[in-house]
């Protein structure tokens, strides 16, 4: 089996997992799915280091914008603390 069908199974069997137990755990808050989802991607992709420099700088391309758009998250969540308005995530 190569190395990018393993990540991707890797990656497949994880979110499935994840997911499940979140479910489970009766959560529906959308940011705790992505944080779970990006935290396991980034650990997955840590751990599949082996890909060839293409492929690398496509997944680090791919972290950076997840990376980005938790941020954003982060940044809606502070401000609703802040100033108590709520900005549309739940």
């Amino acid at each position: 089996m190569r190395i990018y069908n393993r990540y991707l199974m890797a990656l497949a069997l994880l979110f499935s997992m994840a997911t499940i137990s979140l479910v489970f755990l009766n959560e529906g808050r959308l940011g705790i799915f992505f944080s779970v989802y990006l935290a396991e991607y980034l650990v997955v992709t840590l751990v599949f280091v082996y890909f060839n420099p293409r492929a690398r700088r496509l997944n680090g391309f791919l972290g950076g914008i997840l990376l980005l758009v938790f941020l954003a998250m982060v940044t809606l969540k502070a401000a609703e603390l802040l100033f108590g308005t709520r900005f549309g995530l739940r």
